[in-house]
């Protein structure tokens, strides 16, 4: 499996084309608020856009599922709360729009980001979970790798409901020791990457990895229990 940086637009496009269809897929429980469309689109703009793929060689339109990330630096996070300007903005990411549409993929996609968030520096995670029956079926996976509450329900500003109201959403971070347990156990996940630090070779649980001179090496503890089958359809907003 590889995780990919997505850096050209037909890339981006193709992350953004098929975060709309895995909500669809999911559902419909949520969709992009049309009034703060303008602003979202520029915090995505903001963001590293993550793809995860079968293989090196498959194209743009055969993505399986992706995730975004932006540091409190680049764009504010997307709601007010919870109040994190004790931490320095550049160390604190939030994690969002993060879709699968193939089993396991999205949890693969969310792992696959343990070596890139150790390149940044980064030292806190941030991201907003849907409230209701739609958490109830994601939060197992983000309570597994260390997330907890952070403060209470808020509405969020870029997604609403099907009835057109802004979407309630929990607040949850990592961050401390429970990060740091997370990002070394899941980094081993990633058995090498370019030296661009754009393409990361993940594990596949299926076949070998295979190495490439033009590449370093990351191979640490085993990932916990029951991460290996865990799996999300579209869960960060």
């Amino acid at each position: 499996m590889q995780l990919r940086l997505l850096t050209t637009h037909i890339e981006r496009s193709v992350f953004l084309t098929r975060l709309d269809h895995a909500r669809a897929e999911h559902g419909g429980t949520f969709r992009e608020n049309s009034q703060s469309q303008i602003i979202n689109r520029r915090r995505l703009e903001c963001s590293r856009l993550y793809g995860l793929f079968q293989n090196e060689s498959a194209p743009a339109d055969e993505m399986l599922a992706g995730v975004a990330m932006h540091d409190l630096r680049s764009f504010p996070q997307s709601c007010d709360k919870p109040d994190l300007s004790h931490l320095p903005p550049e160390t604190v990411v939030e994690c969002s729009d993060h879709w699968s549409l193939s089993s396991g993929a999205g949890m693969i996609a969310w792992v696959g980001l343990a070596v890139p968030m150790r390149l940044l520096g980064i030292q806190a995670v941030l991201a907003y979970l849907a409230a209701g029956d739609t958490a109830c079926a994601h939060a197992g996976f983000y309570e597994l790798m260390g997330f907890v509450p952070a403060g209470p329900l808020v509405p969020h500003p870029f997604v609403e409901n099907a009835e057109g109201e802004k979407l309630l959403v929990q607040p949850v971070m990592l961050q401390g020791e429970a990060f740091n347990h997370a990002m070394n156990a899941l980094s081993q996940t990633c058995v090498q990457y370019s030296d661009d630090a754009r393409i990361f070779e993940l594990k596949n649980f299926a076949r070998p990895p295979m190495r490439r001179p033009s590449v370093r090496t990351n191979l640490r503890r085993r990932i916990p229990a029951g991460i290996e089958h865990a799996d999300t359809i579209s869960a960060s907003i």
